[in-house]
């Protein structure tokens, strides 16, 4: 059985706002893509609301305003960028969905912080080069279509 997901693109309503970014300006069309659970829903409501790096929410705040314990909710957050393709910005300011390129390349620039480290760590681990790496991850997403 497959679920189609759509959310359809926003025309902006002002001329500043054709270079900000919403979580809802954007289509998904994703068969594979999982429903939200009941859980995910209510965290990224709560994130809806914090378009933007000024808006930002702490997850003990999250949690407050949920009722789900602080642990869960990073899980959920991690669930919602991995398995959902929801963009979340975060940082010691808390939760926020970005909404200019700044804060896009800064959500960026953590990722790839992140995804080096544990590269690093993997390569420390196996004791195999950072060229022996990628000629690995080169392999496996050929693999992967």
């Amino acid at each position: 059985m497959f679920r189609l997901r759509l959310v359809a693109h926003r025309a902006p309503q002002r001329e500043e706002d054709h270079n900000t970014m919403s979580a809802d300006d954007q289509i998904i069309i994703n068969y594979n893509m999982p429903l939200m659970t009941d859980e995910e829903k209510a965290v990224w409501s709560v994130l809806c609301m914090c378009r933007g790096r000024e808006l930002a929410i702490l997850g003990p705040d999250i949690e407050e305003l949920t009722g789900i314990r602080y642990k869960q909710v990073q899980k959920i957050i991690n669930g919602l960028r991995c398995h959902h393709d929801k963009l979340i910005g975060s940082g010691t300011m808390g939760y926020y969905i970005p909404q200019t390129p700044e804060e896009l390349d800064a959500v960026c620039h953590y990722i790839k912080g992140r995804a080096i480290m544990a590269l690093r760590t993997w390569g420390r681990v196996k004791k195999i080069s950072a060229e022996e790496i990628f000629q690995q991850l080169r392999a496996e997403f050929k693999e992967a279509g």
